[in-house]
């Protein structure tokens, strides 16, 4: 299967390139980004020729479409609508990173095109491909009544430590094309929630980024929101409090923010009349980082069990999970149309709190 990366940033160096390289069956035909830098130098790395290194969408699609069959589109979220929206028309096969888009018009938009593309469209949303998450998925079959649910991100500042462990290739960009991509990004921000202000639109784009894997992981165990009661934005928005009640009728309570910390904390907490299950995930850009779940149960006496996985790489079992999907075998578990409500939860909760 011919890939294309369109997006050469942090995520694709780290995660998606590699795993497309190591694959079987997926073969890295196309680069594109719109730091020339960056192409030139993955090509190199990667052996891709220099005439499939792009630095604009638009053209790979109309020089190369005919010879790939997918692309993975990790280009920022201000842009996926419009290169999404071009890579279903021409029939490429896509798999978009989270978020879907920055507004829930854009996201609105992606969910009619991939419902009338005959292309597969998937939204990466990595940690539902966690084998503890999947496990986690099974051990809720055996739970009778769910008293209640907490799910808790809290953000590190990854940055400082990805360069020491990543040979990662920096964009040279200039700096009147950063300028207008960063206009364009805080625009669709403050439109998504109906604001003039910067400062909470930027809280906006943060929480959108960071919390949308965290409502997308409730929402493949317990299905989709029916209401949010409470919402409760502090820190400018920066940190939040949200009690989201399910259609399958359980209630949680989502906790999401940003730190200084030097940790990253993120967890899905269930309490049960007779036990509580803990899904923990760890650093998400450290490849092989997998997630863990641990039991505790009993009412005469505890037991306690931890379930740590074999070291598999999330985001390559989500690539290989496309691939099955492209091919027929399989269901897309993260469909567009869901991540589309996702969008729109996270506007809500910010539009809800200016009410």
């Amino acid at each position: 299967m011919e890939f294309a990366i369109i997006g050469c940033g942090t995520i694709a160096q780290i995660m998606h390139i590699p795993n497309v390289l190591e694959v079987p069956d997926a073969e890295l035909a196309a680069l594109c980004d719109p730091a020339e830098n960056v192409t030139d130098e993955l090509g190199k790395r990667y052996n891709v020729a220099s005439e499939r290194r792009y630095s604009d969408p638009e053209r790979l699609i109309d020089e190369a479409a005919a010879d790939l069959d997918a692309v993975i589109v990790t280009t920022p979220m201000q842009t996926h609508a419009d290169v999404v929206e071009r890579t279903l028309t021409a029939g490429l096969h896509t798999l978009v990173e989270k978020p879907l888009a920055v507004t829930p018009a854009d996201a609105d938009r992606l969910a009619d095109v991939a419902a009338q593309s005959d292309a597969t469209a998937m939204v990466a949303y990595n940690r539902r491909f966690e084998l503890a998450y999947e496990r986690l998925a099974d051990e809720l079959a055996d739970v009778g009544h769910i008293d209640s649910v907490t799910a808790y991100a809290v953000d590190a500042d990854f940055s400082k430590s990805l360069p020491e462990i990543y040979d990662l290739v920096e964009p040279e960009l200039d700096a009147a094309f950063i300028e207008r991509s960063t206009d364009r990004r805080r625009e669709q921000c403050k439109q998504a929630i109906g604001t003039d202000d910067d400062e909470l639109a930027a809280a906006y784009d943060f929480q959108l980024e960071h919390v949308c894997h965290d409502i997308n992981a409730l929402r493949g165990l317990f299905g989709d929101v029916a209401a949010v009661d409470h919402v409760d934005l502090v820190r400018d928005g920066y940190f939040g409090i949200a009690h989201l009640v399910f259609e399958s009728g359980e209630r949680c309570l989502l906790q999401t923010g940003d730190s200084e910390r030097h940790w990253h904390e993120q967890f899905v907490r269930i309490d049960a009349p007779d036990r509580t299950l803990r899904l923990e995930f760890d650093h998400p850009f450290v490849k092989y980082n997998s997630a863990t779940l641990s039991v505790r149960q009993g009412a005469e006496e505890t037991v306690d069990c931890q379930y740590s996985p074999t070291r598999e790489e999330s985001f390559k079992r989500e690539l290989e999970r496309f691939m099955a999907c492209v091919r027929g075998e399989r269901d897309v578990p993260t469909p567009v149309s869901e991540a589309c409500d996702d969008v729109e939860l996270i506007a809500s909760l910010f539009t809800q709190s200016l009410e």
